[in-house]
């Protein structure tokens, strides 16, 4: 038992390591207009809908370190203009993947999920095993859009809201939590180089196909997003809430990756880079495998839609909102 462990240990490290370097780290595609379909359920939002947009200054409690080359920029208005909390977190919530994570020093084992952003961005858990800080950046962010609160910053308390709303959905995003299922690391762990191509693939092809659908508009995606409910639990904390989302979303890699095969083809689990022409894919008829496969991602996608409400809500309640 201990040799297997062990062994299970050395592969599942030597594919990270590899798998890692170029493995990608956004999550799902387009936060923000996926979002906006969210928030149609979260209308104590409309409370705050004469915000002042603010200048930025949080140096002294925003310690964390950041990519030195990012900037802060204002999408919604010079400041001293007005804007909403709605515009405030569908425009900011794709702010953490806007380089601010890359180019950083954060642990040594960074280098298994490929690099600071993932380090950020990611919970992987591989039996035992975490690697990533997701949860942790969940917290810190709430915790900046508490003190925001505390000065009477309408403005920063959201969009600090929005950075930590960030972090929770890509913990719901499968791939965010587990790279590849357990079988297909231990089938291809002599060959790296491919398996390093096949979890790109997947990923990759993953989220466009997502993307690619949310942004037709398609009534079952918008509706898996807009009739998903919060979740009935007790949220201990921001951080709590994370590692949750973490732990859901780790059984699903495989039941996607199977169904991606079947849908995409052999070509996403070659040997070479391969992206699926959007041109050819529309709406999924009935009972066929790409509707398999829709049903297979609307179940991460509620728990992107169940998250985002309940971690709203949290923050309603615990900051006063």
């Amino acid at each position: 038992m201990k040799k297997n462990r062990k062994l299970l240990v050395a592969a599942l490290l030597a594919f990270l390591l590899v798998f890692g370097i170029v493995r990608p780290v956004y999550g799902w595609n387009s936060h923000g207009m996926t979002l906006s379909y969210v928030l149609q359920n979260e209308s104590w939002l409309s409370k705050y809908n004469d915000i002042t947009i603010t200048e930025y200054l949080y140096k002294d409690v925003d310690t964390a370190p950041v990519n030195p080359n990012f900037q802060i920029k204002y999408l919604d208005g010079e400041i001293g203009e007005k804007t909403t909390a709605a515009k405030i977190l569908t425009t900011y919530v794709d702010e953490p993947d806007w380089d601010m994570d890359t180019e950083l020093n954060l642990s040594k084992l960074q280098i298994l999920t490929g690099g600071s952003q993932g380090w950020r961005h990611q919970y992987y858990g591989l039996g035992f095993i975490r690697l990533g800080a997701g949860p942790e950046r969940v917290q810190y962010w709430f915790d900046l859009a508490k003190k925001a609160h505390e000065k009477g910053d309408d403005y920063w308390t959201f969009r600090f809201l929005a950075r930590s709303l960030h972090q929770i959905e890509d913990l719901t995003c499968p791939y965010h939590t587990v790279p590849a299922p357990t079988g297909i690391i231990f089938k291809n762990i002599v060959k790296l180089s491919n398996l390093i191509t096949m979890g790109k693939n997947h990923h990759y092809n993953m989220e466009e196909y997502q993307g690619q659908q949310i942004a037709l508009s398609n009534s079952d995606w918008i509706n898996c997003l807009t009739q998903a409910k919060p979740l009935d639990v007790e949220v201990k904390s921001a951080e709590w809430l994370g590692k949750y989302a973490a732990i859901l979303g780790r059984k699903d890699v495989k039941t996607l990756w199977g169904l991606e095969d079947k849908f995409f083809g052999s070509s996403i689990s070659g040997n070479k880079e391969w992206y699926y022409d959007k041109s050819t894919v529309g709406i999924a008829p009935q009972d066929s495998v790409q509707a398999q496969y829709d049903a297979a991602i609307f179940k991460a996608l509620s728990r992107f839609s169940s998250f985002s409400q309940t971690f709203l809500d949290y923050a309603k309640e615990n900051l006063g909102l």
